[in-house]
């Protein structure tokens, strides 16, 4: 299955907010006889790591806060859960706090950010 860009940035999103849920108050995870070797070659440039081996490959800004991806959204469908239930529409706004959602009713919902436990583009 291929994964459009908003999809690659919620699934992103999404390992990110489980990572830092089982990072115990950022003590780690204790995984005891696991043991992890990894080489990588990290130096951009000529073989003689001079730099002047052009310019690295740029990339799109992947959104790193849930805020940032429903900004993405903007005047897009979406169905937003929360610990209340689930609301769908039209992302008309987002705001400091809260996103602004058109329901299928033509009601205006406001849900706080940091209520919304998932996102998805419908």
């Amino acid at each position: 299955m291929v994964l459009n860009t908003r999809q690659k940035s919620l699934l992103e999103l999404l390992n990110q907010m489980t990572q830092n849920l089982s990072n115990n108050n950022g003590q780690g995870v204790d995984l005891p006889d696991l043991d992890i070797d990894v080489d990588f070659d990290l130096s951009i440039g000529d073989e003689e790591g001079n730099g002047n081996g052009g310019t690295p490959p740029t990339s799109p800004t992947v959104p790193t806060t849930l805020r940032e991806v429903l900004l993405e959204l903007v005047n897009e469908q979406v169905e937003v859960t929360t610990p209340f239930g689930t609301v769908a529409g039209t992302l008309l706004a987002v705001r400091s706090d809260y996103v602004v959602i058109i329901d299928s009713t033509g009601d205006q919902v406001l849900v706080r950010i940091e209520k919304i436990e998932f996102v998805s583009e419908l």
